[in-house]
């Protein structure tokens, strides 16, 4: 007989089916309907847009170099150019010099002081701070757009933690795309070295990705004016890196190596600060602009010609991939199982007309939750619920004066309702269902642990502690409170067994393949609850890319 779980009255068989037992406000539905996705198609569409993911070492110039880029798909000609105000999506700060005695003089242009997603004031530190798109038309076919993804920047002084979540943010972002067209390396030619984590960083993106990506790499270097638009003495330690990191495979041709000069538009951009140039500097620049202008046409001609769209959506199985997959599902499998057990108290003590339902609203912008700052009590039939208040990071809580550490991120809040439920054996069938979230999260637990090591604690067993806590505490401030202390001890004992099923997973040394954990994955998708709050988590990424993307105007 198939798993059923209740489901609100406005959801159905996905076959179309609907229970025969009685529900007065709901439904039953059978478990991992193998029709259910795994998870909701809310992510970029996938259009003509070519996708350009950039990536490079703190300091290489990433910034200045879509920059230079969008002026290069927008202006026609260098008089254009220095005709018109300077295409400036990211705004710049940087140094130059004048006079004989080498005056120094900042120049700036663009909100520097307002832009919260670029920091310049640390040297050393990457510059942006998270990822974003950038959208630009072709001139030449307004049709097609292209859309590159700035990315922070690794080699970032503050050490290779901040590498790594540097790193682990960019995949998160890439997870939510459907395709790329190329993966753009960004370097500095004649480097006396390769950043240690440039080898990482490879290694990390084709976890995800696949192998087939590789096809897909580009390399672009930047104030190659120097070298004469070759990439120097960087080609060597290039081709060294990658053959001692055993990816030969990865074309490093003249066909998929772009050199650039950025300095024309540091000159457009000098021009509006009335920096003065002589006659023979403004040739260079001219000389510069032309160079790139040339090498940006041919580089969209590769991507459009020699390089094959690789789409991320297509069922690629990774390790990188299931912990994302599983770090989304946190979150809805715990406010599931609370919820199971409050309304297995209300069954237990006959009250079928005020069940619990559960309704996820994801929020508009990025938000966290402060673990420390106590939220106000609202009452929902028998039980007393904690309201979340989003708080607001910048840099540090905008909200509160707790320590970054005791913000949470969240996707979604939720909203409860009662709904009244007449169904036989009910407290059996929300039993059976409890208790294969527990064996299945303590699976998934155990690879996050043994073979993704990506977490040191438990994350299952870390939120279970934080319910408990939260619920003591509404048990505290409301008295008496009989429904609430109810859902400590049932939480309690869940805890025990969960620990439990940890440990005979720990003693047998239980291994599972990828295929099994991504069977798990889904089947746990679909179980209504689940898939209704996973739904708003992607819709939640899905505004998060679009809060951070920024189409450039035509001229």
């Amino acid at each position: 007989m198939d798993d059923m779980v209740i489901l609100p009255s406005n959801e159905i068989d996905q076959s179309g089916n609907h229970s025969n037992q009685k529900l007065s406000s709901q439904v039953s539905v059978p478990e991992a309907s193998p029709t259910l996705p795994l998870s909701p198609p809310l992510l970029l569409p996938n259009d003509n847009t070519i996708n350009i993911l950039l990536v490079g070492e703190t300091g290489v110039g990433k910034s200045t170099f879509i920059n230079a880029f969008a002026n290069y798909l927008t202006f026609h000609s260098f008089e254009q150019a220095e005709s018109n105000k300077p295409i400036v999506i990211i705004p710049v700060s940087f140094i130059m010099t004048i006079g004989d005695n080498f005056e120094e003089r900042k120049i700036k242009f663009g909100d520097v002081n307002n832009s919260y997603n670029e920091d310049f004031n640390h040297p050393g530190q990457s510059v942006t701070q998270r990822c974003k798109s950038y959208v630009f038309a072709l001139k030449n076919d307004n049709r097609r757009q292209i859309r590159i993804i700035d990315t922070p920047g690794f080699g970032d002084t503050r050490g290779l933690d901040q590498d790594e979540r540097n790193m682990e943010h960019t995949l998160q972002y890439i997870n939510n795309l459907t395709h790329l067209n190329a993966i753009c390396f960004l370097l500095k030619p004649n480097a006396s070295r390769l950043n240690i984590f440039f080898r990482t960083c490879l290694i990390q993106l084709f976890s995800l990705l696949g192998p087939t990506a590789r096809n897909n790499i580009i390399f672009c270097f930047t104030n190659a004016r120097s070298t004469f638009y070759t990439p120097g003495n960087t080609a060597p330690l290039l081709k060294s890196m990658l053959a001692s990191s055993s990816m030969n495979d990865i074309s490093f041709k003249k066909e998929n190596t772009f050199c650039f000069d950025s300095e024309s538009f540091r000159y457009l951009v000098a021009l509006q600060n009335e920096f003065p140039f002589t006659n023979e500097e403004k040739h260079e620049y001219e000389m510069s602009w032309s160079t790139s202008v040339k090498e940006s046409n041919r580089l969209i001609d590769y991507i459009n010609k020699e390089l094959t769209v690789y789409h991320i959506d297509k069922g690629w199985q990774s390790i990188e991939h299931a912990q994302f997959e599983i770090s989304y599902m946190i979150r809805p499998i715990l406010e599931t199982i609370r919820n199971i057990l409050r309304n297995i108290i209300l069954c237990k003590n006959s009250i079928p007309n005020q069940f619990i339902e559960l309704n996820s609203k994801p929020l508009h912008s990025t938000a966290t939750r402060c673990r420390s700052c106590k939220s106000d009590l609202q009452q929902v039939g028998k039980f007393g619920f904690l309201s979340i208040y989003p708080h607001e990071i910048q840099n540090d809580c905008i909200m509160c004066l707790c320590t970054l550490d005791q913000h949470v991120p969240i996707d979604y809040i939720l909203d409860y309702k009662c709904s009244t439920i007449t169904s036989s054996d009910l407290h059996n069938r929300m039993s059976d269902t409890l208790n294969r979230l527990c064996n299945m999260s303590a699976k998934l637990a155990h690879f996050l642990i043994h073979t993704a090591c990506s977490a040191k604690d438990d994350p299952f067993l870390k939120g279970l502690k934080e319910m408990i806590v939260e619920e003591t505490y509404i048990c505290e401030i409301q008295k008496p409170n009989d429904f609430n202390i109810q859902l400590v001890q049932e939480l309690s004992k869940f805890e025990s067994q969960y620990e439990q099923q940890m440990n005979k997973l720990e003693s047998t040394q239980e291994n599972f393949d990828l295929s099994a954990i991504y069977k798990l994955i889904e089947i746990i998708n679909n179980y209504p609850t689940v898939h209704e709050q996973m739904t708003a988590v992607k819709k939640r990424q899905r505004m998060m890319i679009e809060e951070h993307e920024y189409e450039v105007q035509k001229i």
